[in-house]
């Protein structure tokens, strides 16, 4: 029997008035209402534990008593209210339970007054992942944001008009798109207001345009461009850009509104300023610079004045920096690593940066105290500009890490150094179904199998272009979302084209079409004979994905399961019977399905004595629990003479007979010649007589 006041269940939903359903916590209250006014005082309830809904249902144990429930929503979207469709705990419905479990009826949640909407780009893609936030149109406080989703589709909930702005990326390319406010304005004093409503204002679609830029160019006060100024917006380190070899510069995916712009040198030459002229010393006197949604903003240029430099008190050391391709090392910077007894403790002692001509040099090494031996590196960069390749630290030696890099004196010297350049792959990535799939992606796998690149920054038509690969062999694996990924050159893992990366150059053309689903590269095979108490087995062959698949195996009888498993027992119930096999591959976002060949009918096993002699081959071939007179079959005998190249057994024809009543005779073109031989007797039964290989050796005596 089951104890008093025993728990029962208390199950109910939580939808949305057109029927979807809505997820939240629901909390409990347990009622007393001592005074019996009918209105709840906080001491005449307990608060008890809740749950949280599951696909909009609930469960909750309760013992006898009476009850209030509260439904906070999981999503901005809908109002929090009590059982049922109240507003607050003195009006809710009450539950009563009494010894048995009910079921509630369903509880309709009220959608919050919204705003909606869709985000795209010019083109008309849709931008997932968007973020869009509101801001009461009053006060200016901000009220909620949503991220919107793969189609681009954005809700708010709000109950006061509110100011939105919209940001994000490309879907594609990843790069910065402009942010503006709605419609299409650039601040929120001139934002246009929306009014939610019960149904969702909806906006219809936001466009966003590419992220504007600001661009121009970093020279001396003689006119001469500079290469490796580098120019920033709003002193965000990653909002910067590098002058190349002219001195030009441009900096993408610039914020819609007003900005400050600096330019400096890290090479030390030249005294860095503040867009238009002023000097880095006030910011605040900063020429703003103002970008709108998509504007190309143009003529942010600089004149530095060179630094003031002065003589060294002597030279320690000095020299070039140049790459193993003939260029000259501008901008790199030089690090001097002191020598101590635990190379755990090593630090940088002394720093500079290669100048416009190449070279570099270190004046103070003689006065560090303690030490008197170093090492110094070339740091490495990555490729500099469109069309460049990535450079590898040095270290002194022409070595390529501290541990092995020979040390040197503060005694004056030159030393050179050659940075290693890396090489680069290109290609496109699609998929068979046509277009460019969703997430794109190349790795490169070295000889040692380690993963030195990936590759996920596409453009808009799959092409990619990886320029840090250091010289040597590598398989490259290219793939997508929900699609087969596949190893360069339509091959599967262990086939793979092995392509070679060459300082300085570009190994183009490594692409792929991909396949949506999985398919057999090798189609599964069955293994053994269908002979009735035998068993048979099934290899699931070979698929242009595996890593993470589970495979599943069926037995099929024309188009009728009959089994499943990797192996089958055959049976009497399968005379006469072929039987095939089909293995399929769950690769989790798709799967696919293969089939074996079929086997002969299925028969008993067929057991066979031959007698050599001459040109014949006398065959007593028998088949329990067949009588003789039963025993049909065509029997062709081969002969092994070696192994072929993928490992097969190389046959050689001798003949064919027709075995009836058991017996059989195979003439043979030409007599077997003295010694061993290996036989293999191909038998296709007839009736129920089953069908397969027999192997025999013989010794022909002369």
């Amino acid at each position: 029997m089951s104890p008093a006041n025993a728990a029962v269940m208390v199950s109910g939903s939580t939808i949305d008035s057109a029927g979807n359903y809505v997820d939240g916590y629901v909390s409990v209250y347990k009622i007393y209402d001592e005074d019996g006014d009918g209105t709840v005082e906080p001491f005449e309830y307990d608060f008890l534990p809740g749950v949280s809904t599951q696909g909009g249902a609930f469960d909750i144990p309760l013992e006898d008593g009476t009850y209030k429930l509260e439904f906070g929503p999981s999503s901005n979207q809908y109002a929090s209210e009590y059982y049922r469709d109240k507003a607050d705990l003195t009006t809710a419905d009450l539950v009563t339970v009494a010894g048995a479990g009910q079921v509630l009826s369903p509880w309709t949640i009220d959608r919050l007054p919204s705003v909606a909407g869709v985000v795209q780009t010019t083109d008309g893609r849709p931008v997932r992942d968007a973020v869009v936030r509101a801001y009461d149109a009053v006060s200016g406080n901000y009220v909620d944001q949503d991220e919107t989703e793969t189609n681009g589709v954005f809700r708010i909930g709000a109950t006061a008009p509110v100011k939105l702005v919209f940001s994000g990326s490309d879907p594609a390319s990843g790069e910065s798109l402009a942010t503006e406010w709605f419609n299409d304005k650039g601040s929120k004093e001139t934002a246009d207001a929306v009014t939610p409503t019960p149904e969702g204002a909806n906006i219809g679609a936001v466009t966003l345009a590419p992220g504007g830029s600001i661009s121009g160019s970093v020279t001396n006060e003689a006119g001469a461009g500079l290469y490796r100024a580098e120019v920033c917006v709003d002193n965000n380190p990653y909002h910067c850009d590098f002058t190349n070899t002219s001195g030009a510069y441009t900096i993408e995916g610039v914020s819609t509104g007003s900005h400050t712009v600096d330019f400096d040198d890290p090479i030390g030459e030249y005294v860095g300023e503040y867009y238009n002229n002023v000097p880095l010393t006030t910011p605040a006197s900063a020429n703003p610079v103002a970008v709108a949604p998509g504007q190309a903003v143009t003529g942010i240029d600089a004149a530095l004045a060179a630094a003031p430099a002065a003589a060294p008190n002597g030279v320690d050391v000095s020299g070039t920096v140049r790459d193993e391709v003939g260029g000259i090392g501008i901008g790199y910077e030089i690090n001097v690593y002191d020598t101590p007894a635990d190379v755990r403790d090593r630090k940088v002692v002394a720093t500079t940066f290669s100048n416009r001509s190449g070279q570099y040099q270190f004046s103070q090494l003689d006065r560090i105290g303690g030490e008197t031996e170093f090492k110094i590196v070339v740091e490495g960069d990555g490729p500099r500009e469109e069309g460049d390749f990535a450079r590898r630290e040095i270290w002194s030696g022409d070595k390529l890490g501290y541990d092995t890099a020979v040390a040197i004196t503060a005694a004056p010297r030159v030393l050179d150094f050659v940075q290693p350049v890396a090489g680069g792959v290109s290609g496109t990535v699609t998929s068979e179904a046509g277009g460019v799939p969703d997430n794109p992606f190349a790795v490169f796998h070295d000889s040692d199998d380690n993963f030195p690149s990936y590759v996920y920054d596409f453009e808009l038509n799959g092409s990619y272009d990886e320029r840090s690969l250091w010289a040597g062999e590598y398989t490259v694996q290219l793939g997508a979302y929900d699609h087969v990924s596949e190893w360069w050159k339509d091959a599967v893992a262990g086939e793979a084209t092995t392509i070679t990366v060459r300082p300085g150059q570009m190994t183009t053309g490594i692409s792929a079409a991909l396949a949506k689903d999985v398919k057999a590269v090798d189609r599964p095979a069955l293994e053994g004979d269908a002979w009735v108490g035998k068993t048979i087995s099934l290899d699931k062959g070979r698929w242009t994905t595996e890593a993470g698949s589970r495979f599943t195996y069926e037995w099929l009888v024309g188009n009728t399961v009959i089994a499943t498993g990797a192996s089958l027992k055959v049976t009497k119930a399968h005379l006469g019977k072929k039987i095939t096999g089909r293995v399929t591959n769950d690769a989790g976002f798709t799967q696919g399905q293969a089939i074996t060949k079929s086997t002969a009918k299925v028969g008993y096993q067929p057991k066979l004595k031959a007698k050599v002699s001459g040109k014949k081959i006398a065959l007593v071939l028998k088949a329990k629990p067949l009588k003789a007179k039963k025993v049909k079959a065509t029997v062709v005998v081969y002969e092994v003479v070696g192994t072929k190249a993928n490992g097969e057994t190389k046959l050689k024809k001798l003949g064919k007979a027709k075995v009836k009543k058991g017996l059989g005779t195979v003439k043979l073109k030409k007599a077997l010649k003295k010694g061993k031989h290996k036989l293999v007797f191909r038998i296709a039964g007839a009736g129920k007589v089953g069908s397969g290989d027999l192997l025999k050796k013989v010794k022909i005596k002369r």
